[in-house]
């Protein structure tokens, strides 16, 4: 019998002793032979709070799920002379939060300025759960992101860490860091500052400190406004903006991928696996 797989514009074709058996799309083939490989998302345990994570390439995109909870974090004073760093004021204080999700690109283990912030009132259960704005100091729209989250004080190489401890630093970082308007600088105004008329509750950090005295969880019950995003959505553009492109959709593609594997006992290998995994 002779079987012969033919890659023609963006169609493969399949022939069996030269009639065509099969003809699919060049991407769904693509996509086929990926899910019949093996793949380690991680090396390790999946860290402790991640929901969901991608890998594409070097690239991991990570999402953290915080549950709903009173926390107890330092806030930029009213009275602060600065808006953030060097001579800023800050005060303590005891605040209700919903679930708070924090979507994080990795590039060989580092971070890469892909990071974002939102929130949720349940818990997320698959990937097309919408999102809502945060009404936080610290998160802005800028970089190509609707809710950048500043992480521009975590100066800590993570590269050489476990993914728990990576996962770790960021959280910590997150709530043990200070809330003020670094994101305000560095690109517009924060979600704090635009949403203190979703509720009387958020009007200033008095009113949500009250608040959080008489329901500790009344964040649940807030008409947060939605971001009009899903986090699939957010997860797959944050690994178009970070990661290598997606899989070939075209001969053009597919012969491009062989030309830049890094030398010719790669492309063998790489061309042997993709043959030996289309065997019956």
């Amino acid at each position: 019998m002779d079987l012969r797989i033919e890659i023609a514009g963006e169609e493969v074709v399949c022939r069996q002793d030269g009639s065509a058996v099969l003809t699919v799309p060049l991407k769904e083939f693509v996509t086929a032979l990926a899910e019949r490989t093996d793949s380690s998302a991680l090396p390790e345990a999946i860290p402790e709070g991640v929901r969901f994570l991608r890998r594409r390439g070097d690239a991991m995109v990570l999402v953290m799920e915080e549950r709903p909870k009173v926390r107890t974090v330092r806030w930029l004073a009213d009275e602060s002379p600065a808006p953030f760093a060097k001579g800023a004021i800050y005060r303590m204080a005891r605040l209700s939060f919903p679930f708070v999700l924090v979507i994080v690109v990795f590039r060989g283990g580092r971070l890469t300025g892909h990071h974002q912030c939102f929130y949720r009132t349940e818990p997320f259960e698959k990937l097309t759960d919408p999102l809502l704005y945060p009404n936080l100091y610290n998160v802005a729209e800028g970089y190509g992101q609707k809710c950048w989250l500043c992480l521009a004080s975590l100066q800590q190489d993570l590269r050489p860490l476990s993914w728990n401890d990576k996962v770790r630093a960021i959280r910590a970082h997150l709530w043990g860091g200070a809330w003020n308007q670094s994101s305000e600088v560095h690109e517009g105004n924060s979600y704090w500052s635009t949403l203190r008329g979703i509720d009387p509750r958020l009007a200033n950090l008095a009113a949500w400190e009250q608040a959080t005295r008489e329901d500790p969880y009344f964040t649940l019950q807030v008409p947060w406004k939605p971001a009009g995003e899903t986090v699939g959505d957010v997860m797959e553009a944050m690994l178009a903006m970070a990661a290598a492109p997606a899989p070939p959709a075209s001969a053009a593609q597919l012969i491009h991928l062989f030309q830049t594997r890094k030398n010719p006992s790669s492309r063998r290998s790489f061309a042997g696996s993709i043959l030996a995994a289309l065997q019956p």
